[in-house]
């Protein structure tokens, strides 16, 4: 840009001496620090004003047929043209270097929240990753916990509404509660009613803004040797991959998000069975990657794509598909992005044999 932006300078100058020497032409060459200070850094823009103006002077004091007067207002005129061009560099700067904080603050902050997956989960493979949409250096509530409990593994994914740290400090309270419930509920609608006690404790509170304090969720237990159990609070349907078929597991019945209890007359935590056996994976996802277009506005094609990745490892499909989503959005996030894949180890020496379930089951759970 700095190159573009001395040859507007030198074609200014030509055209101002060749075109009528009598015009005074060298007020257009102030224009030009101003019109680049947004793609150029303040050192290049104070180099681009004092070209400017040097290019300027020669004109104004060899060419121009003024009075003296009329000949230092055109040079004042160019200095401050320039002087504004350098403020504006400066300003973009310093608004892109505290932006800059604060994304890397927000993002530590989620880091934080979103505690590392436990490095031992026998029979299975764990992998996740968070996509900030990093707009205006707000990260918002997606979360995911996995624990390992005397229960059996239990896994949360889910998503608070709004951004900010509102958002943040919901999603980290829910996760604290999961973390630790699932380590004294069996049951997956215990777990969900634990959570929902909890978001209605902090709404009490009133920590934070109250648009903020629901959540979707969903939630599975692992201590089956052939199924999964899973319960879902209004989240977005996870997928279950089995022989490079990729199928939604859309629950018959979808409890209300997390903190809207109170809004209804009785609420039913309803949990499911979901065959599950070695090699098979499930993909869980916030509304980030199932709701992300493209520049013509098309949706991702969820399904469809983690079809291709079927036979891969949970690390390498979770990266997959934040690249592809990233792709398909132009690398434009409108929302954050949660993704989380457990895949089923081939040989789990948990697995008693074929029980004869190798479809992909949906039944409700006693």
């Amino acid at each position: 840009m700095s190159v573009a932006a001395y040859l507007m300078l030198l074609f200014l100058f030509v055209v101002d001496v060749v075109a009528d020497r009598s015009v005074p032409g060298a007020v257009a060459l102030g224009v030009v620090p101003p019109l680049f200070a947004a793609l150029c850094t303040v050192a290049a823009t104070v180099r681009l004003a004092t070209a400017a103006t040097a290019l300027a002077a020669v004109l104004i004091l060899h060419f121009e047929h003024t009075t003296p007067a009329a000949k230092a207002i055109h040079l004042g005129v160019v200095v401050g043209l320039g002087a504004v061009g350098v403020w504006g560099s400066a300003t973009r700067a310093r608004h892109s270097a505290q932006l800059g904080k604060a994304r890397s603050a927000t993002l530590i902050l989620q880091r934080a929240v979103l505690e590392p997956i436990p490095a031992e989960l026998p029979g299975y493979e764990v992998s996740a990753l968070y996509l900030p949409a990093d707009t205006d250096a707000k990260v918002g509530g997606d979360m995911f916990a996995v624990v390992r409990s005397r229960h059996g593994m239990r896994v949360l994914m889910g998503d608070v509404r709004g951004k900010g740290i509102g958002a943040i400090t919901t999603a980290a309270t829910l996760m604290a509660c999961f973390r630790e419930a699932a380590h004294y509920e069996p049951s997956l609608p215990g777990l969900a009613a634990r959570l929902e006690e909890r978001i209605a404790q902090l709404d009490e509170d009133r920590a934070g803004p109250a648009d903020e304090r629901f959540a979707t969720a969903v939630l599975f237990a692992f201590d089956e040797p052939r199924h999964l159990r899973m319960l879902s609070c209004g989240h977005t349907p996870p997928v279950h991959l089995r022989g490079g078929r990729a199928v939604e597991l859309e629950l018959p019945v979808n409890a209300p998000p997390l903190g809207t209890a109170g809004l209804y007359d009785d609420i039913e935590y309803a949990e499911y069975r979901v065959s599950y056996v070695p090699g098979d994976v499930l993909v869980v996802v916030t509304d980030g990657v199932t709701e992300a277009r493209d520049p013509a506005g098309g949706f991702y094609p969820f399904g469809e794509r983690l079809a291709r990745w079927a036979h891969h490892g949970s690390q390498r499909i979770a990266h997959e598909l934040i690249t592809d989503v990233t792709i398909h959005t132009g690398g434009r996030m409108s929302d954050d992005a949660a993704v989380l894949v457990v895949r089923r180890a081939l040989h789990d020496p948990g697995d008693p044999g074929d029980s004869g379930d190798s479809g992909d089951s949906l039944t409700k759970a006693a």
